[in-house]
């Protein structure tokens, strides 16, 4: 009996738990279905618009997980504030909104924010992030809109997470709907990638405010430039109106900035109001400007106008309804739209010159506008700087923004465009009339005459300059072969020969240019004489020709200073050593042997080719030497250097080897470092010390003396106190470095 009693009271406690256990958990079932789930989170995110519950009060112990909310009342904080009738007050209150996260997340998950008020944001029980001012006394309450601030959520693992919003309203604010420039929303928050939404979120908020900068400084300039022309006709009361539109389009565009950066809710919803005032003056200055241009007098069209706006200022400072303002302001536009079309065609009836320009802007500027207004009531899109990746209902608020962007500023560059073709039409006009004056006052006689002897005088002036330049020409060319002559007679260096054929070369394109220009001279004077002996000569034309002349003459000194520089250089190069030493350039000589040098080979070997590059320090001072025995020993070492790789060349027969030589200057340890480098066969070690030798040479018998580099080395050692080195690998290359000290 005791047994069976002892199971008959374990199976009645037995009972008791499961039952205690089904009560326990209908609380759980019931707030299942009020989880926000999140498996995994698109590009745009995830917005927080639904299972959240609010109550009126201040506990911190609210913000708990296990806190149980089930009482609470449910509610969307997405939506817009004047829906929002039984919240919309300054007391604290706390949003609540369970949220279960089922996969691991591989990046930071992060909360982006839009809000109108201040708030408190909890994760868990633990404080996270703080926007504005909260404070038991509603008047310290500092309303604060993130504008689209991303906080970081601690979310690191699966599992139950619980987000709490401590939250009010700062008193005493005005929330207006223009353009829904702000949608009045109470607590927007969107889960997103934390890293990638950032950098989005940087580029979205440069796109926005840039386009929004632009269309400021266009419409502030127009103005600028409206204002000046109007000052200076002041009669012109157009100009005064024009100026005014582009003054108020420039401020509502400068308070759409404000608005879209400032982070304070009072002073935003301030500057949008003001904006919504302002606008109803623009439209006004618009049309009387259009009414002014189609030459109409202002009728009974403008007084409606000019009520309706009056009537909207007034009407959307008494209601904050949202869809009321923005109904209003739509069919508002669509009046003004239809008053402007209609002063287009009178105007284009009337055959008002550059009135179809800005009938094409304003047109253009209506049907944005009325795309907008569109966008903005039926697919509730906002101007406000949000995801512009996003598409609503297939249109891209890319699009959006650009047609609006544009549109902005269509009316007032139509209507400056306008003004430009009336003034420039005026200009033109006054242009005729002193041309007109000035054909009356001349003498055409004496003017001919004094023409004439202008003309002769220019005439005998050119024909000396040419026949002067020619002769210089001729002078040069003369004692160019002179000295070429001379060089090839030279017993002073065994490779003056190619040192020869490398002038020739660099000597040619001044000559072929100084030969083309002076035939085209000629052929110019002849234009010139013929058009003299006119009867009737054509002024403009005969001073393009003696321009021409000018050009050519200075074209031909240009090259024939070349040619004289390059037969000095050479003539110095020849003649023998005074030993004077001279200011000189390392980077200008060296580059100038380099050429001569290269093409002095090529000049044998037409089939060589290589690589030539130049490495010179800017910076490199000059230094005192005796310029004809640098030249000698730069040109011997960039002759050595061209013939090894040429040599090599010829012995490996690879297409893929490149032949090339570098010559590098360098300023360090105050000396003037010059080197030369090659890829040829290199020197072997076992010569390396015999190469400076007199009569030594690694040349085929008959190819060299074994002088160069001898008289090389004496001369950077003993002339000029400096030093000279070799670094060569087998089969790899050269470098040979030379240092002079510039003291």
């Amino acid at each position: 009996m005791n047994g069976f009693g002892n199971k008959f009271y374990i199976g009645k406690q037995l009972k008791s738990l499961v039952f205690l256990i089904l009560c326990f958990s209908l609380p759980t079932f019931a707030q299942k279905n009020d989880i926000f789930n999140i498996d995994s989170i698109p590009a745009d995110g995830l917005q927080l618009n639904k299972y959240w519950k609010f109550k009126t009060g201040d506990n911190v112990e609210w913000s708990k997980p296990d806190f149980d909310d089930s009482d609470w009342e449910s509610i969307d904080p997405t939506m817009e504030i004047n829906s929002l009738k039984s919240i919309k007050n300054s007391n604290v209150k706390w949003l609540r909104l369970h949220i279960f996260v089922k996969n691991k997340q591989t990046n930071p998950i992060g909360l982006m924010i839009n809000q109108i008020g201040a708030s408190e944001i909890y994760l868990n029980g633990q404080f996270i992030y703080r926007f504005g001012v909260l404070s038991s006394d509603s008047t310290k309450i500092i309303a604060y809109d993130p504008l689209n601030h991303i906080i970081h959520l601690p979310i690191d693992s699966i599992g139950n997470y619980t987000l709490a919003v401590k939250y009010a309203l700062q008193p005493n604010i005005r929330y207006t709907n223009i353009f829904s420039v702000s949608k009045n929303i109470l607590f927007d928050g969107t889960i997103v990638n934390l890293m990638p939404k950032l950098n989005e979120q940087r580029e979205i908020f440069a796109y926005k405010i840039g386009l929004d900068i632009f269309v400021l400084g266009i419409s502030f300039i127009l103005f600028l430039l409206i204002f000046v022309f109007y000052l200076s006709q002041r009669n012109d009361s157009t100009k005064l109106f024009l100026a005014l539109y582009l003054f108020g389009t420039t401020f509502i565009r400068l308070f759409k900035i404000i608005g879209q950066t400032n982070n304070s809710v009072e002073y935003r919803y301030y500057y949008l109001n003001f904006a919504n005032c302002l606008l109803g003056f623009v439209i006004i200055c618009l049309a009387i400007v259009v009414y002014r241009i189609s030459k109409k007098r202002l009728d009974n069209f403008f007084n409606v106008l000019v009520a309706f706006q009056i009537f909207y200022v007034i009407s959307s400072s008494i209601t904050q309804e949202k869809n009321y303002q923005t109904l209003l302001l739509f069919f508002g536009n669509l009046y003004s739209f239809f008053v402007l079309i209609r002063l287009l065609i009178i105007g284009a009836k009337k055959g008002i010159k550059g009135f179809y320009v800005l009938s094409a802007f304003i047109l253009f500027a209506i049907f944005g506008l009325l795309f907008i207004s569109f966008s903005v009531f039926f697919l509730n899109y906002s101007l406000a700087p949000l995801n512009i990746n996003k598409l609503n209902y297939g249109i891209s608020t890319y699009l959006i923004d650009i047609i609006f962007t544009i549109s902005s500023i269509s009316i007032p560059v139509g209507l400056s465009l306008f003004m430009g073709i009336e003034i420039n039409t005026t200009n033109n006009e006054l242009k005729k009339q002193i041309i007109e004056n000035e054909k009356l006052k001349n003498d055409a006689i004496s003017y001919e005459k004094e023409k004439q002897q202008i003309l002769a005088t220019q005439n005998e002036t050119l024909e000396t300059l040419v026949e002067n330049r020619t002769s210089e020409l001729n002078n040069s060319i003369e004692t160019l072969k002179a000295t070429q002559n001379q060089l090839i007679q030279s017993e002073k260096l065994a490779n003056l020969g190619e040192l020869t054929a490398g002038i020739s070369h660099e000597i040619q394109n001044p000559l072929n240019f100084v030969n083309n220009f002076s035939e085209l001279s000629i052929d110019l004077v002849k234009d010139l004489k013929f058009e003299i002996e006119k009867p009737t000569i054509d002024k403009s034309y005969v001073d393009e020709l003696f321009e021409d002349l000018i050009q050519n003459q200075n074209k031909i000194n240009h090259h024939g200073k070349r040619a004289s520089s390059i037969v000095k250089g050479m003539l110095e190069h020849s003649r023998t050593s005074t030993g004077q030493r001279e200011w000189i350039n390392i980077n200008q000589l060296s580059d100038e042997y380099f050429r001569l040098s290269y093409h002095g080979l090529r000049a044998k070997d037409k089939s060589f080719n290589a690589n030539c590059i130049t490495n010179f320090d800017d910076n490199l001072p000059e230094i005192k030497a005796i310029q004809q025995d640098l030249g000698r020993v730069f040109l011997n070492l960039m002759n050595n250097a061209f013939y090894a790789v040429n040599d090599k060349r010829k012995q490996i027969n690879d297409p893929n080897f490149q032949p090339t030589v570098e010559v590098s200057t360098r300023f360090i340890d105050n000396q003037i470092e010059f080197s030369i480098k090659d890829n040829g066969n290199g020197i072997p070690e076992s010569i390396k010390s015999k190469i400076f030798q007199p009569f030594f040479t690694t040349k085929p018998s008959g190819e060299g003396t074994g002088l160069g580099l001898s008289l090389s080395y004496d001369i950077i050692t003993k002339g000029h106190n400096g030093t000279i080195e070799i670094e060569s690998i087998e089969n790899e290359g050269t470098t040979f470095i030379i240092k002079l000290p510039c003291s």
